[in-house]
C-alpha cells in the first residue's frame, strides 16, 4: 500500500496538472456531497421551522366545543382555571409559552365623532410575542396598565381606514379609551377581513373583562410551542406531541371533552416527501459528479497503461504473473481516488466554514455541522469508483504480451 502511495504522490510531485484532472472529477464530487448533505439538514431544518413559525404551525388554539357543550349542559367550558393548569403544568416543555384572549367579539365604537365597528379583544402581555405583533407607532401596554385594567387601546392598521393615531381617543359602546399604540400591518391568513389583526382593537385582559364580559371567560387559550435547538425533527411532529400534553392537562377534571384544539395538522407526510424528493434530486446531481470523475480516472488510467508498457513487460520478464500485474493498477487507482476523496473532504471543510460564517451573518444562527454518514458515503463511493472503473485499465495492463512490452519504446 505504501509503494502504490507513493506512486501516487509521485504522479502529483512530477505531473501536477494531469493529476489533479484526474481526480478533480472525485474531488467536486465528495466535495459537494459533504457540503450538500450538511447545508441540507441544517437548511432544511431552519427553514421548515421559520415556514412553520410563520404559518403559525408553533401555536395550539384552545377553544369551546359549542357541540359538545349544547348537548351536555353540565359540561364545563374553558376558563382561567384553564390557562392557569397549562401555564404551571410541569409536562409541558420549557418552550412552551401560555396566554389567553378575551372577546372577539364586534361592538359600535366612535372616532372623531364618525361611528364605526370595532372587532374588540382583550389580551395578555404574552400575546404579542405568540401572535408575532408589532408595533408601527406608539407603545405596547405596560404592567400597570394590566394589573389596574386602565382604560386604554392599541389599535389595527386598519381600523377605521387607518386613521387612528396614538394619543386619539375612542369610544367603544360609549366608553372612552386612550389609543396608546398602532400594530404594523399584518399579513392575513385564513378568513381575514374583520377577523384579521389589522381591523381589531386590543385591550388589556382586566379592562376587557370589566368593560365587556365580568364573566372573564376566555374565548381562547393559546400555546406557543418553541422546540429546542437541539431538537431535529420536523416543527409539526414537535407541536403534536405537545398537543397530547394540552389535551391530557386539560382533560383533568373533566368527563366530557368539550374543548377543541385547533393549529397544526398531521400532514407532515406530505412535507417529508417533497423534501425527500428535493434530496434525491440534488444527491442525484452529485452522484453524476462522481461517475463523470469515475470515468475520467478510468481514461487517464488507460493512458497510464500505455506508457508504462515497458515497465509491465519487464515485470512480467522477472516473473509477475497477470494477476501480480491486475492487482498492482488496481490499487494505485484505489490509491489515487482515495486521495482524490481526502482531497474533496478538505474542500468541503473549507468551504462548509466559510459557508456558516456567511450563513450565521445573513440568515442567523446557524451551526457548522458535518453530517458523519456523508464522510463515510463519499470514501465508499470512491473505493467503488478505485475498483470498479480501475480493474478495465488493469486488465488491459495484464493482458499485454511480455516480449512484445519488452519493445516497445
Amino acid at each position: 500500500m505504501k509503494t502504490h502511495l507513493r506512486t501516487a504522490l509521485d504522479l502529483f510531485r512530477t505531473q501536477k496538472v494531469r493529476f489533479l484532472l484526474t481526480v478533480s472529477g472525485i474531488v467536486v464530487g465528495v466535495a459537494s456531497l459533504v457540503v450538500m448533505a450538511s447545508l441540507l439538514e441544517i437548511g432544511g431544518r431552519t427553514l421548515a421551522r421559520a415556514s412553520g413559525q410563520a404559518t403559525g404551525d408553533d401555536v395550539i388554539t384552545v377553544q369551546n366545543d359549542w357541540d359538545a357543550i349544547n348537548n351536555n349542559p353540565d359540561a364545563k367550558r374553558i376558563g382561567r382555571d384553564d390557562r392557569d393548569a397549562l401555564s404551571g403544568s410541569t409536562l409541558l416543555p420549557g418552550g412552551a409559552t401560555v396566554t389567553a384572549t378575551y372577546g372577539m367579539d364586534m361592538h359600535k365604537a366612535t372616532h372623531e365623532g364618525k361611528p364605526f365597528d370595532a372587532f374588540a379583544i382583550g389580551v395578555g402581555a404574552e400575546a404579542f410575542g405568540v401572535y408575532q405583533l408589532e408595533l408601527a407607532r406608539g407603545r405596547a401596554f405596560v404592567a400597570s396598565e394590566y394589573e389596574g385594567a386602565r382604560r386604554v387601546a392599541i389599535v389595527g392598521s386598519n381600523v377605521r381606514g387607518g386613521a387612528v393615531s396614538p394619543g386619539d381617543t375612542i369610544r367603544v359602546e360609549g366608553s372612552p379609551f386612550t389609543v396608546v399604540g398602532v400594530m404594523k400591518e399584518k399579513p392575513e391568513l385564513g378568513p381575514g377581513g374583520p377577523w384579521s389583526w389589522n381591523n381589531r382593537i386590543l385591550f388589556p385582559a382586566r379592562t376587557y373583562n370589566l368593560s365587556f364580559d365580568p364573566s372573564e371567560r376566555p374565548s381562547n387559550i393559546v400555546v406557543k410551542v418553541t422546540p429546542p435547538d437541539s431538537y431535529e425533527g420536523m416543527l409539526k411532529d414537535y407541536v403534536l406531541g405537545v398537543r397530547d400534553v394540552v389535551n391530557a392537562v386539560l382533560m383533568r377534571g373533566r368527563t366530557t371533552k368539550t374543548f377543541e384544539l385547533g393549529g397544526v395538522e398531521d400532514n407532515s407526510g406530505t412535507e417529508a416527501l417533497v423534501l425527500a424528493t428535493i434530496h434525491a434530486l440534488l444527491y442525484l446531481t452529485t452522484f453524476f459528479s462522481m461517475l463523470v470523475g469515475a470515468i475520467n480516472i478510468m481514461n487517464i488510467m488507460l493512458v497510464t497503461v500505455t506508457e508504462r508498457t515497458r515497465e509491465i513487460g519487464v515485470r512480467r520478464a522477472l516473473g509477475a504473473t497477470r494477476n501480480d500485474i491486475v492487482a498492482q493498477f488496481l490499487a494505485e487507482t484505489i490509491t489515487v481516488t482515495l486521495v482524490g476523496a481526502v482531497l474533496g473532504l478538505v474542500l468541503a471543510m473549507v468551504l462548509l466554514a466559510l459557508a456558516t460564517v456567511g450563513l450565521d451573518h445573513w440568515v442567523g444562527s446557524w451551526p457548522f455541522h458535518v453530517e458523519a454518514w456523508s464522510i463515510g458515503l463519499a470514501l465508499a463511493l470512491s473505493s467503488v469508483i478505485g475498483v470498479g472503473f480501475g480493474r478495465y485499465p488493469a486488465w488491459i495492463a495484464s493482458r499485454l504480451d511480455p516480449v512484445e512490452a519488452l519493445r516497445f519504446e
